[in-house]
This record gives C-alpha cells, structure tokens and sequence, in this order.
C-alpha cells in the first residue's frame, strides 16, 4: 500500500498549490503532465495504451476469454481549489490493482480497462463529466471541441498546442460490461455513522441553471426607489424565492454558488446580474418538479428582464444490482463496516451507467469536506477502499 500512497503524492504534487491543495485543471499543462504520469505507471504494469480523440487514457490488460471487460477508474483533473483525492484516488487505485494481478500472475477472465476520463470537474470547460460524456455517446467531438473557457479559447484550441494529449485510438474492438469507480465520499454520512465504506446504490440527478436579471443603471444617489430597474434588487428577490424550494420539495439540495454583479460599482445601481442555481434530487419526478417551480418563480413579472438557461443536467440514476453485490460482497469478506448510500455529487460512474453496469465505492471525507486542500482521508481508510475496489473487481472480472 506503500506504493500507492507515494503515487498518490506524486500526482499531487503536479500542480501543488501554497496552501497544500491541488489545481489540476483540464485540458492544461499541468493536467497533462498529471495524465502523463499515470499514462507512465500504466506501462510500467505492462498495460496497452490508449488515448481517445478527446484525451481519455485507458490502459488494457488482456483477460484469458473474450467476455465483456470490465472498466474501472475516475479522473486527475480537479477544481482550482482541488484536494489530492477527489478523483486522483479511484484511478491511482485502479492502477495499483491492476499492477498487484500482474505482480501475482493471475491472468482475468474478463479483460480490465484501466480509465482516466477527461474534464471530470467541469470548471474550465462546460458540461462536467465531459469524458465519460463523450465515452458514451451522449456528446459529439465536435461539441466538445467547441467548448470555450472564460478567456475565449477552445477545447480544440488546447489539443492542437498540447503534444500527446488527444490521440485517434477507440475501444470499438471492445465490448465492455461493467464500469466501477473508488472515490472519496465528498460528504459526512460515512463519518458520522462510523462506518468504512460505502456502497453507492446510485446517484441523484442534477440541474444547473444560469438566470441573467437585465436592469438599467443610474446613479445610487440620485434615482428615486420607485423609478429604478434594479437587476440586484430583483436578482436577490428571485434568489430568495428559490431558496424556499427545498422546504416545498423534499430532499431537494439547491444552491446558487455564483452571482456577478455589473458594472459591479458600490455608486451605481447594477444594471445587469447573473447567477448560477444548482438543484440535485435522487427521484426524476421530483427533479422536474423542481425544474418547472424554478421557471415559474424566473417568470414572475418584474421591472426587469429575466431570462435563462440551462448549464447541465444529469438524470439520476441506480447502479447495477451485480455491482452493487459485488463491492458488498469484498466489503463484507474483507469484514469493513459499510453502509449502502446515494451519491449527492456527479460521477463518472452516474454517466457511464447509460452503456455499462457501473456502480461506485465510497470512503469517508474528513468532516465532509471536499473540493478543498482540507480534503483528507487517512491511510487506513485509502487502503479499505482499495482492498475492496480489488476484491470487487476480482469478482467482476473472475481473477
């Protein structure tokens, strides 16, 4: 476990930042170093590269029968607040095990594809989970490729300077079953119940919408209240309407976690505000009640200009039953304490769903916390999630 560990601490070290954290974010040079060096541990386990039109790494160990393979990995990309887990570990992981079968010789039934998708994180470059998007046909290159930053450059732009970070390779001549993915849980219910793992039943849908308020600006001291078209004034009524969502819709998560301000002036009344809200819900019905509540609050008449429109969205999902059994199964062999539980954050594993039995291990966050240079989980805790990733892909792939 040793080993794992210290590959663990490499890649954090590629885009380490001040305060201990991680930014790694897509399609830069440092993602491609990150991607480079597990690229790197890939071939020294002997695995067969690829890379994708899109940048997602996969390493191939042949199984002894043409069985449907099994895939299993996560991502290296992070926020630009990252921590050195979220991610890193469920490929790093996915790495070590298969590295241990070629060290014991035992040769799968069933062939193991190592995966590091892309653009996980989706901070740089819209929507999130862009690798596992385009891994299942669910968007097209040309899309992808389009897809602009903040500071107008293109995915596209990004490969064409990048050496070696997209290639032409498929996995056409594959048929794989099954996905499974190891990740730190990004939440506090494993820690508050004590217990070591948790067994990822599913994942709940998402929703990400942007609201643009156009207003007029004017002078703060001189327009009277009752003739202004205040884009902040409206904006912060909107807001609080659709913070009230989660008591009408149980289990509802929402959050608006960005408003800009324009021309963002403490003299000047804004004249133009956006903001982002992020719904999640585990039950469809319920997202899409939420869904239209949400466009009935964004319709009410204002004396401003309201529109917008939608960011990203994700169905919710239930992992494979067979997966499922299977990561309980090594939990249970192995004697950890586990809890069966549904994802609040978006995976990989949530995506690739649509096309392969997938399913997902949990271990706990310290406090919860993710998305952070506070995200830690111990050791101990790493080596539980990856005794039990092995153990569960040992049963998936008849090792």
């Amino acid at each position: 476990m040793s080993r794992l560990l210290e590959h663990l601490a490499e890649l954090a070290s590629i885009g380490e930042r001040p305060d201990g954290g991680v930014c790694r974010l897509a399609f830069t040079d440092l993602d491609l170093a990150g991607r480079s060096m597990v690229a790197g541990q890939l071939q020294n386990a002997g695995l067969e590269i690829r890379v994708d039109a899109i940048g997602n790494l996969f390493g191939i160990l042949r199984g002894s029968t043409s069985l449907p393979a099994v895939m299993v990995g996560s991502h290296t990309d992070t926020v630009g607040t990252g921590g050195r887990f979220d991610g890193a570990l469920g490929v790093v992981a996915a790495v070590e095990c298969v590295t241990k079968m070629q060290e014991s010789g035992r040769i799968p039934e069933r062939t193991i594809v190592v995966a590091s998708f892309v653009n996980e994180e989706g901070v740089r470059f819209m929507p999130d989970m862009m690798g596992s998007l385009y891994h299942s046909h669910q968007i097209t290159l040309r899309d992808a490729m389009a897809a602009l930053d903040s500071a107008g450059t293109s995915i596209g732009q990004e490969l064409d300077r990048q050496v070696g970070f997209a290639g032409t390779d498929t996995l056409d001549d594959l048929e794989i079953g099954f996905f499974l993915e190891l990740h730190i849980e990004q939440g506090p219910i494993l820690e508050s119940e004590n217990r070591q793992i948790g067994v990822v039943a599913g994942v709940q849908g998402l929703s990400w919408t942007e609201v643009e308020v156009l207003g007029s600006s004017n002078h703060a001291g001189t327009t009277p209240m009752d003739r202004r078209r205040d884009a902040g004034l409206v904006s912060g009524d909107l807001m609080s309407a659709l913070r009230q969502l989660p008591a009408e819709i149980e289990n509802l998560r929402l959050t608006i976690g960005s408003v800009t301000y324009h021309p963002n002036l403490v003299n000047v009344i804004a004249n133009r505000v956006t903001f982002t809200v992020d719904m999640r819900h585990p039950d469809p019905d319920r997202l899409l009640t939420a869904e239209a509540r949400m466009t009935e609050i964004l319709n009410y008449p204002t004396v401003c200009d309201v529109s917008h429109k939608r960011l990203a969205r994700t169905q919710p999902c239930h992992f494979s039953d067979t997966v499922i059994s299977a990561v309980q199964s090594a939990s249970d062999e192995l004697g950890y304490s586990s809890i069966k539980m549904i994802s609040g954050a978006g995976h990989d594993a949530q995506i690739l769903q649509s096309i392969y039995q997938s399913g997902m291990i949990f271990i706990p966050s310290r406090g919860g916390i993710s998305h952070s240079a506070e995200e830690f989980s111990t050791p101990e805790q790493v080596e539980a999630g990856t005794r039990v990733l092995f153990g569960a892909l040992q049963r998936l792939a008849g090792a």
